[in-house]
Formats: structure tokens, C-alpha cells, sequence
């Protein structure tokens, strides 16, 4: 089966991985605010390195997953939004899901659903007492589910190119105890259907899980937020 994260058995990393990985983070855990001018100097003092792996990250974020933008005679940014931007992502992962959920329950659809059992079940406790890290980390571990089990390297790469952007707005979203819950249900839902072998079911629940959980929410919180042009 695909991954979609390094494991224990992967080489070790080069210090320009570690770098975009660490400035993909700081991104991604809202330390750097959507928008904001860097340079490769504050970087490096950041991160206690030199410029070299520091714009060598920023360039491969900025071709790779859009998370920065380099504007000639202007600056490098973090990346900011419209409201198209967050359509497109969504009209994007809602595809991507749909055809994960088709190729994955055209092969071996019992390992998918298992796994997606224990996700819920695991889940079902925040929907009462919400500890938002951890329903978080299970939210996004629910969906990459969906796409590692396409066993589809071309899937997994389109998602991985706009998880990092999602994982950013998620995290700059609050999340009240009544939404927590209507998300694990949607989640139980889409399980059953796929338990069923409803995909059609399935893949129109998702859909309506991202439109209406995450890109109405994301447009309401964030679009406030993102600087003009």
C-alpha cells in the first residue's frame, strides 16, 4: 500500500528536507500568519542555519505546495487566500476523495474499512469532550486513509501538494463541541456507507462533509484575514 508519510525505514533526511520541513510547519501551526512578508535572514535566525537550506525550502514550498510566494521586486510570502482559493481546494479534494473512495473499495476494500473503524471509534470520545489536537490529527488521519488505500501514486501526490494548505486553514478554525460531533457522525456515516458497499453514497457524503464542514467555515473565518492585493 501507498504512504503518504515517511516511516522508520525511510533514509535519513538531507538538511534542506528538514529545512522545508520545518518551515512547512511553522506555516502549517499558524506561527507564520497567512501573508506574512519572510525573509531568508529572519529564517535562518528562525531556524538557527544558514540562508542556503532556507531559500532552497522556500523556493521548493513555493513551486511544490504553494505555501509561499515569491513576488519579483516585492518579497517572499506566506501564502494568502480568496474565496476562489478556497473553492478551488475544495472542488480539488473533493475530486481526489471521490476517486480515492472508487479505486480503494475496487481492491482490497476490508483493510480500508477496518481501518476506518478504529478511526471512529477513537474519534467517538471527542464528539463528547473534545480535546481539538487529538480530533484534529483523527480528521486528517480519516481522509489520507481514504487515499493511501487508492494505492494510487498519482492520487496521492495531487493530495499531498493541498494537504498542507488544508492542515493551515484547519488549524486557524475553532471548533465548537456540537461541530466536533456532527463531524465524527458524518464520518460514521461515510464508514457505513462504504461497510454497505454503497460508493455512490459514500462519495456524496463526502462531498457535502467538505463543502459544508470545512469550505463555508474556512470562507466565513479566514477571508477576513487574508491581506488584499
Amino acid at each position: 500500500m501507498r504512504r503518504l508519510e515517511r516511516t522508520a525505514f525511510d533514509p535519513p533526511k538531507s538538511l534542506g528536507e528538514m529545512t522545508e520541513e520545518r518551515l512547512r510547519q511553522t506555516i502549517v501551526s499558524g506561527d507564520l500568519e497567512f501573508g506574512e512578508q519572510v525573509t531568508e535572514a529572519k529564517l535562518s535566525e528562525l531556524f538557527g542555519m544558514s540562508k542556503t537550506p532556507v531559500r532552497e525550502a522556500l523556493i521548493k514550498l513555493s513551486i511544490r505546495e504553494r505555501l509561499v510566494e515569491i513576488r519579483p521586486r516585492s518579497g517572499t510570502f506566506v501564502f494568502s487566500l480568496k474565496e476562489e482559493d478556497i473553492d478551488d481546494i475544495s472542488a480539488l479534494r473533493i475530486t481526489l476523495e471521490q476517486a480515492a473512495i472508487r479505486a480503494a473499495m475496487s481492491g482490497s476494500r476490508g483493510s480500508l474499512i477496518d481501518e476506518l473503524n478504529k478511526n471512529v471509534e477513537a474519534s467517538k470520545v471527542h464528539g463528547e469532550t473534545p480535546d481539538l489536537a487529538a480530533y484534529r490529527a483523527l480528521d486528517h488521519e480519516f481522509h489520507a486513509t481514504l487515499l493511501r488505500h487508492s494505492d494510487n501514486p498519482y492520487l496521492i501526490d495531487c493530495y499531498t501538494m493541498i494537504s498542507a494548505k488544508v492542515l493551515a486553514m484547519r488549524n486557524r478554525l475553532t471548533f465548537s463541541r456540537e461541530y466536533v460531533s456532527k463531524s465524527i457522525d458524518e464520518h460514521i456515516a461515510m464508514t457505513h456507507a462504504l461497510s454497505a458497499g454503497d460508493v455512490d453514497g459514500a462519495c456524496r457524503m463526502v462531498a457535502a462533509h467538505i463543502n459544508c464542514g470545512f469550505t463555508e467555515r474556512t470562507k466565513r473565518l479566514l477571508t477576513n484575514i487574508a491581506p488584499a492585493e
